[in-house]
């Protein structure tokens, strides 16, 4: 069964620090009231710190501008372009600087106590692709980062234009499909 996420309805709020905004897309709530995993944007507007998520994973993926360096705590710097997820823990938080100009990222936030995921940005290419989940409790998240693309999962189909989310949880997998100009974030989640 896919459920649809209506960009209309994501919850938008702006850095403590004014470095830019963050848009939640899908969010799920663990037995304790606590976020489990939480999916969505932020736009990265000026260089500055990164907020610590202690006890939380994150995956991290520039969608749209040029990138940006996250510089950690004793390990130094990372270089991101677009489409390149980098896998990090929510605390000590990294410093972030822009590579010249603005930067829209794609966050997957993961309690580590709760579920462990991946993320992957897939561009269509007129074919269905096949996503096998991995067992029945995995949960796969679509995203419609550009263009508009489709999700089967089953008999069912629902078209994802920019920003619609689409998620399928029961281990079914699904079939995707965009033209060429389109890009989707495939997310993955398991139980921990």
């Amino acid at each position: 069964m896919i459920r649809l996420i209506d960009p209309a309805v994501h919850r938008s709020v702006p850095w403590k620090n004014g470095g830019g905004t963050a848009t939640d897309y899908a969010v799920e709530y663990g037995g304790d009231g606590d976020v489990a995993w939480r999916i969505g944007t932020a736009e990265i507007l000026k260089d500055g710190p990164f907020s610590d998520y202690s006890g939380v994973t994150r995956v991290f993926t520039i969608i749209h501008g040029p990138g940006v360096h996250l510089d950690f705590a004793g390990e130094g710097t990372r270089t991101l372009a677009r489409d390149e997820p980098t896998r990090f823990a929510g605390a000590p938080a990294p410093f972030s600087r822009l590579r010249g100009g603005s930067a829209t990222a794609f966050n997957l936030l993961m309690r580590d106590d709760a579920f462990q995921g991946d993320v992957a940005i897939r561009r269509g290419g007129g074919r269905p692709e096949a996503i096998a989940a991995g067992s029945p409790a995995e949960i796969l998240v679509i995203v419609a980062v550009e263009g508009t693309s489709t999700v089967t999962d089953g008999a069912e189909t629902a078209t994802l234009a920019p920003g619609w989310t689409a998620v399928i949880s029961g281990g079914a997998g699904c079939l995707l499909a965009g033209p060429a100009d389109s890009r989707m974030a495939v997310v993955r989640l398991r139980p921990a």
